[in-house]
């Protein structure tokens, strides 16, 4: 009884927070839907049953014919006041509903913007980002909607049993049990509902996946060339199938609920009502015809109103659950953070790993195990080691994407947890290995803004040129104009691997940064094209920290530092130098590269 207590309670403030939503993108847009519905519910109340009343009492005591003309003019006014507001609402949605959406959808991506990464990383999350996104909206107007038709429904409810009270009030009591058994059939559809839309999450996105992954060209060439097409129809019929034995295990019983429904409508409202009002007016009482007609619609608007009610309730109910999902993606605050935020000192001069564990989340064991490392100002570091010894893990921990389980990051004196994430990120000049390229002008893509200045467009150019992408930069007829790939521009630049991964590593070049770090960012290229790259990092960034990941040890040997990683710890550091002396398992890996790169070079002259 708690648990449900208290369940209402959250609804309750569910709802309070999306027309807080609502009221901070327009507070007209609430008023104008509750004065739309309900003089729409008052208007029906008065047409279809005092009007009716009024007129069918005129013509039983023959009252005046100028009268009855007079009310049924006031009432033809009436009907096209409504469909005046009608119209005007609906175009004054078109305009401000727009408003509303840009408010809430940048909420929910910026928002996005300060979600630790790790988050994204993990399904039931993702779940919950995916449901925020495509429902909010549509939730919020829904929202809206049914609190306007409760107000329009308990004014109409109220109206229309005054009318009914000044007749005969007996006939209330035939609408009691409709009432009830709308009631249960609400609540029970209400839980029905929600949980298929919980089922289907999973299968939704599976079907949108394959989906996009048909008409994606960036994997147009593996489908054609492989058979991974009838792994993925399967997967597509498999989630399509899992939707349908959903759709019709839920509808099944929701049909069984609406004609157990409709059945207690019309049997105990509809033909006891009438049964009554026959016997009223054919007992011999000196009663009126005329009004007991009209209460027949009087019932069935009490009944459909106060049904509508319950079920606009109902539905609150049901959008307040869908609502949490916002709400809680929304009011998600990062774990750890240290009391009050400081400034980070200009620049950062050491960055230090002390102690460091991590862990993924479900994960049984740590994948950084107990790590500490220091990195000083200006040093340039190469980490190395086999697919899974953590390198990736390390630098996404040194930038803040990942939080610590155990130990701590140290950067400019401070635990990282201090700083603002969105500053300390800006510290960093970063590639990853799975970079990706924007549908965006060349010149956005290098500066990741649009500039603002001929200085930044020159910083643009040079960044390309040190990037080796400054020849195919002159070839094009745009230049930095360039549209790149197709997404939006059929005259957009398709580019190969090593284009987009000179492109993205200009972008370190084109940025004041205090550390750069390389996860990989060269695989496309080749050994040549690789090694000039390194040389103009290292060229560029003379007094600046250099972090890179290479499976290419050749590379490490520019490196002030190398770390050699093995199952999340440093098993060996030094310089190139000093770990091929050491003889251990970085220059066992060296020699082996070494020897496999000689036979390839000699099977190209055979």
């Amino acid at each position: 009884m708690k648990e449900k207590n208290e369940q209402k309670v959250s609804n309750f403030n569910n709802i309070g927070y999306i027309l807080k939503l609502l009221w901070e993108a327009s507070p007209f847009r609430i008023f104008a839907t509750i004065f739309r519905i309900t003089a729409e519910q008052l208007f029906y109340v008065f047409f279809f049953v005092y009007l009716t009343q009024y007129i069918f009492t005129a013509i039983e005591t023959n009252s005046s014919y100028y009268e009855l003309i007079l009310f049924i003019g006031f009432g033809c006014i009436c009907h096209i006041g409504i469909h005046i507001l009608s119209a005007w609402y609906t175009y004054y949605t078109a305009r401000n509903d727009p408003k509303i959406y840009k408010h809430i959808f940048d909420k929910i991506i910026l928002k996005a913007q300060d979600m630790p990464l790790v988050k994204f990383e993990q399904p039931d999350f993702y779940d919950k980002f995916t449901r925020a996104l495509d429902e909010a909206i549509d939730r919020a107007f829904k929202t809206l909607d049914s609190i306007a038709r409760i107000c329009a429904s308990a004014i109409a409810v109220l109206c229309t049993s005054m009318i009914i009270i000044n007749v005969d009030w007996i006939l209330l009591l035939f609408v009691f049990f409709p009432v009830v058994s709308s009631l249960l059939v609400a609540r029970a559809s209400s839980k029905l509902w929600y949980q298929m839309s919980l089922e289907k999450t999973r299968s939704n996105r599976v079907v949108g996946y394959t989906k996009r992954i048909f008409f994606e060209k960036k994997y147009a060439g593996e489908i054609r060339l492989y058979n991974i097409k009838e792994l993925l129809f399967r997967k597509h019929r498999e989630a399509f199938d899992n939707l349908y034995e959903i759709d019709v295990k839920i509808r099944k019983k929701l049909a069984i609920y609406s004609i157990i429904n409709q059945l207690v409508f019309y049997v105990l409202m509809f033909f006891g009502s009438i049964i009554y009002i026959a016997y009223r007016t054919t007992s011999g009482n000196d009663v009126l015809i005329a009004p007991y007609i009209a209460m027949i619609n009087a019932i069935g608007a009490v009944s459909y109103n106060i049904e509508g009610g319950i079920r606009e309730v109902i539905e609150l109910t049901k959008q307040g659950a869908f609502i949490q999902n916002l709400r809680e993606f929304l009011e998600y605050q990062q774990e750890n953070k240290q009391g009050r935020l400081i400034p980070i000192a200009e620049p950062i001069d050491d960055i230090e790993l002390r102690n460091v564990s991590y862990t993924y989340e479900g994960a049984k064991e740590p994948v950084i195990n107990n790590l500490s490392m220091h990195i000083h100002k200006g040093e340039k570091i190469a980490l190395v080691g086999h697919n899974g010894a953590g390198k990736t893990t390390i630098v996404k921990l040194l930038m803040g994407l990942y939080q610590v389980t155990d130990g701590e990051v140290i950067a400019g004196g401070n635990n990282i947890l201090n700083y603002d994430s969105n500053e300390y990120y800006q510290r960093f000049g970063v590639v990853f290995q799975d970079f990706q390229i924007f549908a965006l002008p060349l010149v956005q893509n290098v500066l990741m803004k649009s500039p603002i200045n001929e200085q930044e467009i020159k910083r643009v150019e040079e960044a390309l040129e040190k990037a080796q992408f400054g020849e195919k930069l002159r070839e094009l007829p745009k230049g930095l104009d360039t549209m790149l790939t197709k997404e939006f521009d059929e005259e957009g630049m398709g580019l190969s691997g090593g284009e987009a991964q000179k492109i993205a590593i200009a972008r370190i070049f084109a940025k004041d940064y205090d550390m750069a770090i390389l996860d990989e960012p060269s695989s496309a290229l080749d050994p040549i094209a690789e090694f000039n790259m390194y040389n103009n990092m290292m060229e560029v960034a003379k007094n600046k920290t250099v972090i890179f990941i290479s499976h290419r040890l050749s590379s490490a040997r520019m490196a002030d530092k190398i770390y050699m990683l093995e199952k999340g710890r440093i098993i060996e550091q030094g310089t190139h130098e000093e770990l091929m002396t050491l003889n251990g398992k970085y220059a066992e890996m060296f020699n082996l590269q070494a020897e496999n790169y000689r036979e390839e070079e000699a099977m190209k002259y055979e």
